[in-house]
């Protein structure tokens, strides 16, 4: 097989992981720098949750998009749970990103007293709930053999 149309899950990583996580990454690196420090503002949650929901529609499309060399039922049937799961968690990315923004702008709008703690809480839930897609992403290009043609 040619070098150029070799298979590569390195570059299915950098394509379906590192490129949707890429502006929550951006955007941490600006603040760290900006700050000098990190804390609880250096990362946003909104930015966090939208960059995750891209992460499993780019996991659904390429689960979508792959061939299984000797296709089965069951393996079919495992696959369409996975999509459907990655379906569900891109709607629930998204569903958070407009929590987060809507809690943003209802504590500039009224003050931080009444809706801080409902933020951080949603913020706290994004910022860990956002390391199950992406294990899952990981475990899901192992078990398909999902791969990008260089």
């Amino acid at each position: 097989m040619p070098a150029c149309n070799r298979p590569s899950s390195f570059v299915w990583i950098m394509i379906h992981l590192l490129f949707p996580l890429g502006p929550f990454l951006l955007e941490a690196i600006i603040r760290i720098g900006v700050f000098q420090d990190i804390d609880w503002t250096t990362f946003r949650s909104s930015t966090l949750a939208m960059s995750v929901g891209i992460l499993c529609l780019f996991v659904n499309r390429s689960l979508n998009g792959h061939e299984e060399i000797i296709p089965s039922q069951e393996e079919n049937g495992r696959m369409m749970t996975t999509i459907h799961v990655f379906s569900g968690m891109a709607v629930f990315c998204f569903v958070f990103f407009g929590v987060a923004v809507l809690s943003t702008a209802l504590m500039e709008r009224l003050g931080p007293e009444d809706i801080a703690p409902i933020k951080r809480f949603f913020d706290l839930l994004i910022l860990v709930g956002a390391s199950i897609p992406v294990l899952l992403s990981l475990w899901a290009q192992r078990s398909f053999n999902l791969r990008a043609v260089l």
